[in-house]
């Protein structure tokens, strides 16, 4: 199997643009426990998922502990819980990162190699994206069942789901008629 563009963000709900450059690979990160082409399960639910995420990334496989895979679980759900505004407390990282330039400027990459690595590239690249202010573009939509992590392309960053043909309809769908119930309790809908 030959291995995928590292930043590539995957297939994207209705169609919808997947993040730029480097925070496509922060995307597929924490998009991982929602595997689009399978049955939704979460991608690194075993060791042999998280191998598998790692190769296609064209990391090396071989040390993909249990003790790894949760690690990089811990660090996808700290992250995410940080798109979510719970705060940054649970972002935590022990891969080593080394600096990387060209005439185009620097940048951060993992010293190393497998699961340590991935999870350092990933911390290197949300660090960067909080400095340039790309990340303030990055969310996590707010459907009851859903989460999914997109690049909010709007002009005015105002998107706010995955897919409003999707998650924004069936929310606000919901919403209207909850209201409408709760207007007339007596209405054959409630």
């Amino acid at each position: 199997m030959v291995a995928m563009d590292r930043f590539d963000a995957g297939r994207q709900p209705a169609g919808r643009r997947p993040a730029p450059g480097r925070l496509g690979y922060v995307q597929a990160f924490l998009n991982s426990f929602w595997d689009l082409d399978a049955d939704g399960r979460d991608r690194w639910e075993t060791t042999e998922g998280l191998a598998r995420w790692l190769r296609e990334r064209g990391f090396a496989t071989n040390a993909v502990t249990e003790a790894e895979r949760c690690r990089t679980v811990a660090l996808r759900d700290g992250l995410r819980a940080a798109l979510l505004g719970e705060g940054w407390h649970g972002v935590r990282d022990d891969g080593e990162l080394t600096v990387r330039h060209d005439a185009g400027g620097a940048w951060l990459e993992p010293a190393g190699d497998g699961p340590a690595a991935a999870r350092a590239l990933a911390a290197a690249i949300v660090l960067e994206a909080r400095r340039d202010g790309s990340w303030d573009r990055m969310k996590a939509c707010p459907g009851p069942h859903c989460g999914w992590t997109f690049h909010d392309a709007s002009r005015n960053r105002s998107g706010q789901w995955c897919s409003m043909r999707i998650c924004g309809n069936r929310t606000k769908g919901a919403a209207f008629r909850q209201r409408r119930r709760s207007a007339d309790p007596l209405s054959p809908q409630g």
